[in-house]
């Protein structure tokens, strides 16, 4: 059963990972910042925290709490639960926008920046946030009331898909986001 909580876990240390990456390149945009953003870098993590989560983290943690909801008996729980499963469709629809905007940003078209930076800013609080309550609240309970059944149910629902950037193979198409990853990291130890 722990190998696919663990890959929640793993998939939450590698979305924090970006999510650190991309706020150091998108703090880029501020007055005052020495170096331009790569827009280019920022549209394929924004493509990754879009694609990544929706096609396989948040269907895998769906279909675990569906498995963890009859065995629930703490009402404060089960709502968290709820607000988790909400905060799923709202990233997705956040991420969508930020997505679109610098797509248009790329595309030369105006954008005030002030905006962007604060849609940017509630996108990734909420992102930590809803990290942090999954990591405190749905992880414990799912160790603490799955059972093997429950998890070999839900391992045979899903094909197995493997994490294109942070996986054993790292998909051509999020090439240069990883090693924007690797070298932003690499410059915060260095600092």
């Amino acid at each position: 059963m722990s190998m696919l909580i663990d890959r929640i876990i793993k998939d939450h240390e590698h979305l924090t990972r970006l999510l650190v990456c991309l706020d150091r390149e998108i703090s880029k945009y501020k007055e005052g910042a020495t170096r331009r953003p790569r827009l280019s870098v920022i549209i394929d993590a924004l493509d990754y925290l879009h694609n990544y989560p929706d096609s396989f983290h948040h269907p895998l943690e769906s279909r675990l709490l569906a498995k963890l909801r009859p065995r629930i008996t703490d009402s404060e729980l089960r709502e968290k639960l709820e607000v988790i499963e909400d905060q799923h469709v709202e990233i997705n629809q956040l991420t969508n926008n930020l997505i679109d905007r610098f797509q248009s940003i790329q595309n030369d078209q105006i954008v005030p920046i002030d905006a962007l930076l604060a849609d940017y800013q509630r996108y990734a609080e909420l992102q930590i946030n809803h990290l942090k309550l999954e990591n405190t609240c749905m992880i414990p309970a799912m160790k603490a009331l799955l059972t093997e059944e429950d998890v070999a149910a839900v391992t045979s629902a899903l094909n197995g898909n493997p994490d294109p950037l942070f996986g054993a193979h790292l998909w051509d198409s999020y090439e240069n986001l990883y090693q924007f990853v690797i070298g932003t990291e690499k410059e915060q130890i260095a600092v």
